[in-house]
């Protein structure tokens, strides 16, 4: 047997062995694309993928700190070649979304956009119930070291009309009557307020004005008043308001009992009277007290007479009363002559008797 003869079988043999030598080659082998190339500042999105065969995309997602330039592509292609499409820098720094102001918000070509590179700016317009002050920028910008420039208060809030006064009450302003501010109501001592005790300043459409309208305050009055049992009221009225009074009368053959009038007063809210009315009692009834008199005593002085004899010492008995609650006395002195001496004997007669006099 020829040596070309014997060659044949042996190229058959590897031919039926290629399907298995195409399986054991790596993946560039067979056509697929090699890992995703490198971009400045962003990283490829693959999740489970480990081959890339013909036509598969790859998406990348910006490092942190950066974000996507908007209008750039952000993905790859494995072409036709086995290599992927080109791509360009996508990734850049920027400022964070500008900062939510109290008083103003984003005009609307800046709402929806989150590329702000270095020294890009945004613009705002105040919120509802402010107003515009034109002396002050309305911009901000972003700064060399991504951060957002300082914003002064461009937006000042509208002010609700000068609120008035309430007769017989107080209009209390808590800070000022600007956009938010509250207000509260009060009444004088015996009134009482009819209405909403507080307002508040807040939005009407494009303008500004005060919820509640001022209240009223109104007099608090008394109830009927009480009647006494035979007593009259002197000048009766239909109401009685605060620290209004009345006066109280007894009729004919009655005695007034306790304090002649009462007033209206403020207790809780609510009106009342001072006290309980007076009584008229019979006058027959109401016993009259007599002032005590005490009973004579007698005491003894010692007097001097002066005759024409050397001095002797005498005894005088004096009758006198003590603490004697009658309109006046009258005092007579008798003197009788003995041979040791005088004696003088004083008494005391009652003008007008009294139950002691005359014992």
């Amino acid at each position: 047997m020829s040596p070309a003869r014997r060659s044949a079988p042996t190229v058959l043999r590897l031919l039926g062995w290629l399907p298995v030598l195409l399986l054991l080659c790596p993946p560039a082998a067979r056509g697929d694309c090699s890992h995703p190339p490198d971009v400045p500042n962003a990283q490829p999105t693959l999740g489970e993928l480990t081959s890339f065969p013909k036509q598969t995309t790859v998406t990348y997602k910006c490092d942190e700190g950066f974000v996507k330039v908007p209008g750039k592509p952000d993905s790859v292609v494995c072409l036709e070649n086995d290599k992927w499409s080109e791509v360009a820098e996508f990734c850049n720094r920027s400022c964070d979304v500008p900062p939510r102001l109290p008083f103003a918000s984003l005009q609307n070509p800046y709402r929806n956009q989150n590329y702000f590179p270095a020294g890009s700016t945004v613009e705002y317009e105040c919120r509802m119930g402010y107003r515009r002050d034109r002396s002050l920028s309305g911009t901000l910008t972003c700064l060399q070291n991504f951060t957002w420039s300082k914003p002064d208060e461009f937006c000042k809030k509208k002010a609700c009309p000068t609120p008035g006064e309430i007769p017989n009450g107080h209009v209390k302003i808590q800070t000022d009557i600007l956009f938010g501010a509250a207000i509260s109501f009060s009444c004088n001592t015996g009134y009482t307020l009819v209405g909403s005790s507080f307002s508040y300043c807040s939005l009407e459409g494009e303008n500004v004005k005060w919820t509640d309208p001022l209240p009223e305050c109104k007099e608090i009055a008394c109830p009927s008043p009480p009647a006494i049992a035979n007593g009259i009221i002197l000048e009766q009225h239909d109401t009685y308001i605060y620290r209004q009074s009345i006066t109280y009368k007894c009729e004919k053959g009655f005695t007034l009992v306790g304090g002649n009038s009462i007033h209206c007063t403020v207790k809780d809210g609510q009106g009342e009277w001072s006290g309980p009315p007076p009584e008229c009692k019979d006058s027959s009834q109401i016993s009259k007290v007599t002032p005590a008199v005490q009973k004579p005593t007698t005491v003894d002085v010692t007097a001097t007479e002066a005759p024409s004899t050397p001095q002797k010492t005498s005894a005088v008995n004096v009758t006198a009363t003590q603490n004697l609650a009658v309109p006046s006395t009258t005092t007579r002195f008798h003197t009788t002559s003995t041979s040791k001496g005088a004696v003088i004997i004083a008494s005391v007669l009652c003008s007008h008797h009294g139950p002691s006099c005359g014992d």
